[in-house]
């Protein structure tokens, strides 16, 4: 089993935390202490996901991480970003519950539904900015059901978050290996 890398996006409403989580997952240097500022189209990450188990087997992923800014003006850019994607990860928080049921649907149906990725190639986070988030606040329609939901918080459980891409990373590599069977 020889993998390229794996396209995967971020993708979420704007000040969800999509930047954060990309670099404590790719660990990426960050610093804490500077202001947030929204992504501009894209910023894209590179990384490899070393000793995943598929089959039985240890393999290296290669992970081309697409961290894609939230804001609708850059929507003339979608599909661009959605070409070659083999999984995506949808992220919503505390700071856009108010918009982000809707946000998402929209957001899974266009980069998910429509190039006809598997329930298995899609997961949301959600970005935990307090320990009394709870993923239910979200509130997600019926379209969600199937797709794994995880409360991720950067600040306490990276570990966690860590484990919780790497299931995704296996789950998206099982998915695409079926599909390339």
């Amino acid at each position: 089993m020889q993998l390229q890398k794996l396209k995967i996006l971020m993708i979420g409403p704007c000040d969800s935390g999509k930047s954060t989580i990309a670099n404590l997952i790719s660990e990426s240097i960050n610093n804490e202490d500077s202001e947030p500022r929204p992504t501009q189209g894209v910023r894209i990450v590179e990384f490899e996901v070393p000793n995943i188990n598929i089959n039985g087997k240890q393999i290296k992923v290669d992970i081309e991480l697409w961290d894609c800014s939230g804001d609708h003006k850059f929507e003339s850019c979608w599909p661009a970003l959605r070409l070659g994607v083999k999984g995506v990860i949808l992220v919503g928080s505390s700071n856009t519950a108010n918009i982000a049921s809707r946000e998402l649907e929209l957001l899974y149906n266009y980069f998910v539904s429509q190039p006809k990725l598997s329930m298995k190639q899609c997961v949301v986070f959600y970005n935990c900015f307090n320990d009394q988030d709870d993923i239910d606040i979200l509130n997600l329609s019926p379209t969600f059901s199937r797709v794994s939901q995880v409360a991720t918080n950067v600040k306490t459980k990276s570990d966690r978050l860590k484990n919780d891409f790497t299931n995704f990373i296996v789950s998206v590599v099982q998915s695409v290996n079926k599909i390339e069977d």
